[in-house]
């Protein structure tokens, strides 16, 4: 069973770790942050500036998502729990608090550029990643609440 709660303080290395392997994981991506500037990312930025929901399994960390003001600024799942309907249940619940929501994807992230399309987002801009911090191509995406649907 997926339980949902909001981060604390406490949740900081959990979340540091999870964030600093699972982006490893997106090998086309160049390493910019050793995973100690990774911890001090999230306890000093992420923790503070935005809204951030862990997602648990059996007490465990195996999700989490950073939100301000309609964008998913992170989202990122154990490697063990891919399709295992973490990131599912953590964007149905954005998607429950908002009536749009927008995020950057890579464009080589292919996983979850289907993930996303499966959730209801659509791709509304492709760019060249000159403006990011790892220079690589990404996608804007862009949910909007359905007329009548909640």
């Amino acid at each position: 069973m997926i339980t949902l709660r909001l981060a604390t303080e406490a949740d900081a290395a959990d979340i540091a770790a999870l964030f600093a392997t699972s982006r490893r994981l997106l090998t086309f991506l160049p390493d910019l942050h050793t995973v100690e500037e990774d911890r001090v990312y999230v306890r000093d930025k992420v923790l503070r500036d935005f809204r951030v929901t862990v997602a648990e399994r059996d007490g465990a960390i195996v999700g989490f998502m950073a939100e301000l003001e309609g964008w998913i600024e992170h989202l990122y799942i154990d490697a063990a729990q891919l399709r295992s309907g973490v990131g599912s249940v953590l964007i149905a619940d954005a998607q429950s608090r908002n009536e749009d929501l927008q995020l950057w994807c890579f464009a080589n992230n292919l996983r979850g550029r289907a993930f996303y399309e499966r959730m209801g987002f659509e791709a509304v801009k492709f760019t060249d990643g000159a403006t990011n911090e790892a220079k690589a191509p990404d996608i804007l995406y862009r949910w909007e609440r359905e007329f009548g649907s909640g």
